[in-house]
């Protein structure tokens, strides 16, 4: 089967439950850090295999997100490299494939958990931003804050830090007042008490030391990630031999908003995660990222047809900014791949007005604009429209594809 603009167009519905998280919630290290719209280690070790990677590649992911492919490529063990622009993948992304000996964090474990019971304060150490204090009342944020400052005072080696650190950022959202619901936050009156605090923090920590005792050892240093602008990568010309990546869908979802509450604790104040907002890749109308030149571009041919008639300018111009973001980071991809490189790409279809945009075919046309070959539109998966586009335009899916690329 041909695609319209003459891409090869293939269908693996068996693939339908690796383009969502669901299956890494209980899989060892997976399960410590998720994010929504994340692919699993199953699709990452079906692509290694796919294309023959082994020790002697280096694989890339320049969405790095919770980690997932640098996990399942150390689970290979193919070298591997992740970037993001948000603090908390990065940190996701390190604790799980850092090479943690067992026996010196269960110690440090012991000496942090032996004052946890008596570790509660009503000062806090600094002034956490309004979300914060507003989603974490009631003595909530005093007991994440005394945690983490015992966390800090903690006489380890960086990732062994971190490994706590990502722990007690994991159950921030059991006792916050404003969950995650889509791209926004929905307020409520829930959350358990700031008394289960740390019990919750022990729980996880307990789950996260049985996942290192469980997880063969491999070699060290070849894993890492870093905050890094998928459009201005930091690396040198063809470094890698691989891309496995899944940039932000064209959803509206502001994930500085999603995880604002945990950004916010643990990393950013206000200003800091304003201008991450802004910075973010053009998936949600609030971005206004500054970007590298590219006077080359030329927009996907059917790009104005989707967006022309939208009732929404601020859509409008997202889309017109996701798409040239897109082509940025592909244009990255080329320089910083080797010749013969793959490159798969897990994007998610859109409907605006009832208007289809094509994500996978208009990321296939810029691929080959920045100078990659699309070998294969590879459709996984088809998800229902929103609720609202559903009540206005009737039920119609959206493809979720792996658009797979090949540098010559």
């Amino acid at each position: 089967m041909r695609m319209p603009m003459g891409y090869r167009f293939t269908e693996s519905p068996g693939w339908r439950t690796w383009v969502t998280p669901r299956g890494s919630r209980e899989k060892a290290v997976h399960q410590w850090y998720l994010f929504p719209h994340s692919f699993t280690g199953d699709l990452v070790h079906a692509l290694l295999e796919e294309w023959r990677l082994g020790p002697g590649d280096a694989i890339l992911d320049p969405f790095v997100g919770a980690g997932t492919t640098l996990l399942a490529a150390k689970e290979r063990d193919v070298p591997g490299r992740g970037y993001d622009l948000s603090p908390l993948a990065v940190l996701a992304a390190n604790t799980k494939v850092a090479a943690f000996t067992g026996g010196r964090l269960e110690q440090t474990w012991a000496a942090l958990r032996s004052g946890l019971s008596d570790a509660g304060s009503t000062i806090t150490r600094r002034t956490y931003p309004a979300l914060v204090r507003k989603a974490l009342p009631a003595g909530r944020l005093h007991a994440l804050d005394a945690i983490a400052r015992r966390i800090d005072r903690l006489d380890c080696s960086q990732p062994e830090r971190d490994f706590f650190r990502l722990a007690l950022i994991a159950v921030i959202p059991r006792f916050s007042l404003a969950a995650a619901n889509g791209g926004w936050l929905r307020w409520s009156n829930g959350g358990a008490r700031a008394e289960a605090v740390a019990e919750s923090f022990m729980e996880r920590v307990e789950m996260m030391l049985a996942d290192v005792r469980g997880t063969p050892k491999r070699g060290r240093g070849r894993w890492n990630a870093g905050v890094a602008d998928a459009r201005a990568l930091p690396d040198a010309d063809e470094m890698y031999s691989a891309v496995i990546t899944s940039p932000p869908y064209p959803n509206r979802h502001d994930y500085t908003r999603v995880f604002g509450v945990e950004l916010m604790f643990g990393f950013l104040d206000w200003e800091q995660n304003r201008r991450l907002r802004y910075q973010c890749f053009h998936s949600h109308p609030e971005a206004r990222p500054r970007r590298p030149e590219a006077a080359e571009y030329r927009p996907p041919a059917r790009l104005e047809d989707c967006v022309r008639d939208l009732s929404d300018q601020r859509i409008r111009r997202m889309l017109r900014g996701y798409f040239l973001d897109m082509y940025l980071c592909l244009r990255e991809v080329v320089r910083v791949c080797r010749d013969g490189a793959m490159a798969a790409f897990v994007v998610g279809n859109a409907r605006y007005d009832g208007n289809a945009v094509l994500v996978d075919e208009f990321t296939a046309e810029l691929g080959e604009q920045a100078g990659l070959v699309c070998r294969e539109i590879r459709a996984v998966r088809w998800r229902g429209n929103s609720a609202q586009q559903m009540g206005r335009h009737g039920r119609v899916a959206s493809r979720e594809s792996i658009v797979m690329f090949e540098k010559r």
